[in-house]
């Protein structure tokens, strides 16, 4: 039987809904090593069990200014996920290297390894989940 919730729920009201999380619109910049950019909108759940964000990126016709400074996750693997029905093009640094990663992409970024991710063109979903 499938049941459908509309958020915003009541919290915790049963067991299995304490499993269920609210994805809140979230500013960039609250993220060390980012800034802002009127490209992306950024959708997290404080309480979730591992870090996942969800990145709705508008169209980009022309690649905004570098808003992912390269940065090290000392204590946590990296999952990048890049994927658009259609065209979604991201530059991905992983160590000194730099790739062009279109959509339907995914991402492995070992602990403690530099990296950085930079919108280039295009429309749809980058989600970044950390790993414990």
């Amino acid at each position: 039987m499938q049941t459908e919730i509309i958020a915003p729920f009541a919290p915790e009201t049963t067991e299995t809904q304490a499993l269920i999380f609210n994805l809140l619109p979230s500013v960039l910049s609250n993220v060390p090593f980012h800034t802002d950019t009127h490209a992306i909108t950024r959708y997290f759940a404080d309480a979730f069990p591992c870090h996942m964000a969800i990145h709705h990126v508008s169209p980009v016709f022309i690649a905004p200014p570098q808003y992912t400074a390269p940065h090290v996750h000392d204590e946590h693997d990296e999952i990048n996920i890049i994927i658009s029905p259609d065209k979604l093009i991201y530059k991905i640094q992983l160590g000194d290297e730099e790739y062009i990663v279109q959509n339907n992409a995914s991402i492995w970024i070992p602990r403690g390894m530099v990296h950085s991710a930079n919108i280039l063109k295009g429309s749809g979903y980058f989600i970044a989940l950390r790993l414990n």
